[in-house]
């Protein structure tokens, strides 16, 4: 599973779809969601970035990551995913603790349909140490961009702030009350959210 060619599925599916389209990612998702844009930003009417960021800023950093990432992948493939998302899901970026015990077990019930070469596969090929730092070109962004994190995940808080003002067309939301995982914390304030955004698009 390579960037390249994720990108290049992903702009297919766009163009099948009668793109430009408005576009949604979450944590990994936002990162690839965001370089789409970049290199496609033809097919993308409005760019929504939920727990984003633009990449991981210098090599030898990048390049530490990457080496973790590896190694995690390596013990995915080589161990049990249930033991796996025990790890995973009590982890304090990706923990699922602060739901309800209904929601938190329909999201491990959804994790456990991956495989463990299917998760190794996306950590090597689009995990924060093999894509690009793209902090840079958030300039180029050409369409509206909503950025949106909780407010108790402190590093994607702010990082939602700077892509927002970095972007020309640039807009941010905080929810109070969530961490990373906005999306399984806040689905109903994130609902509203992108629905409120994406109903102030400007009339072609």
């Amino acid at each position: 599973m390579s960037l390249g060619g994720t990108i290049s599925l992903l702009a297919n599916w766009l163009e099948g779809q009668g793109a430009p389209l408005p576009v949604l990612g979450y944590s990994q998702g936002a990162r690839v969601g965001l370089l789409l844009a970049l290199d496609h930003p033809e097919l993308v009417s409005e760019l929504i970035l939920v727990s984003g960021s633009p990449g991981i800023r210098g090599r030898a950093v990048r390049a530490r990551r990457r080496e973790a990432d590896d190694t995690t992948a390596t013990r995915i493939e080589a161990g049990d995913l249930d033991e796996f998302l025990d790890g995973w899901l009590t982890q304090p970026l990706t923990s699922n603790a602060a739901v309800s015990p209904e929601a938190a077990a329909k999201d491990r019930a959804v994790r456990s349909e991956n495989t463990p070469s299917g998760l190794a596969a996306a950590l090597r090929g689009l995990g924060q140490g093999a894509l690009p730092f793209v902090g840079d070109r958030l300039q180029d962004l050409p369409m509206r961009l909503l950025t949106i994190a909780g407010a108790r995940d402190l590093k994607y808080r702010a990082l939602a702030m700077e892509m927002a003002a970095a972007a020309p067309h640039g807009s941010f939301v905080i929810f109070d009350s969530a961490g990373h995982n906005v999306v399984l914390e806040q689905p109903q304030a994130l609902g509203g959210a992108v629905a409120e955004f994406l109903a102030g698009a400007p009339d072609d």
